[in-house]
């Protein structure tokens, strides 16, 4: 059996991750569906979902090709800090004598960095929305639509989930 020491320090590490996700969520459900969804790569998969399904003329793939260009460098900056940020998130929260305080400002720093990330793929996604035809932006909607719908169902999943893991936790940790 575990000290109760190290019970804790599994805990903690537990609940700082799950700070962190919780933290920086609501950031990524703003800019994570990006043009319609793609949970596996992130905002580069959904451009990419977007060229493959909204059938775009080469000159509407070479204006969005152009607006990435123009921000590669903004979003690669940024995606290098929300690492460097979880990282020093996780280092905060396993360190044995970590003070809630420094863990939070750690937490802070990781949701913020997640605004920054979110409000630059935003500013992406808005101005290659801008170069669509208005019967492609309609396509869009129909499409954000139902992956709203399925990351809905998803999150509900997931919040069962959560609960049923705390729930059989508890009772480990009870016997």
């Amino acid at each position: 059996m575990k000290s109760k020491r190290g019970v804790w320090k599994w805990i903690a590490g537990g609940l700082a991750a799950v700070g962190a996700l919780a933290a920086f969520g609501g950031a990524w459900l703003v800019h994570a569906q990006g043009f319609g969804g793609g949970w596996g790569g992130g905002h580069t998969m959904a451009l990419a979902g977007i060229l493959h399904h909204m059938d775009l003329t080469t000159d509407q793939k070479h204006q969005i090709a152009a607006i990435l260009r123009a921000h590669k460098s903004e979003l690669s900056q940024a995606r290098q800090k929300m690492g460097e940020a979880g990282k020093a998130m996780l280092e905060a929260a396993t360190d044995q004598d970590a003070k809630p305080e420094a863990v939070q400002a750690k937490l802070d720093a990781v949701a913020d960095t997640g605004k920054q990330l979110g409000r630059a793929w935003l500013t992406v996604r808005q101005e290659a929305v801008a170069v669509l035809t208005p019967q492609q932006k309609q396509d869009l909607a129909k499409r954000q639509q139902r992956f709203l719908q399925r990351m809905e169902t998803r999150l509900s999943e997931h919040k069962q989930d959560q609960e049923r893991n705390l729930d059989e936790l508890i009772d480990r940790l009870s016997r």
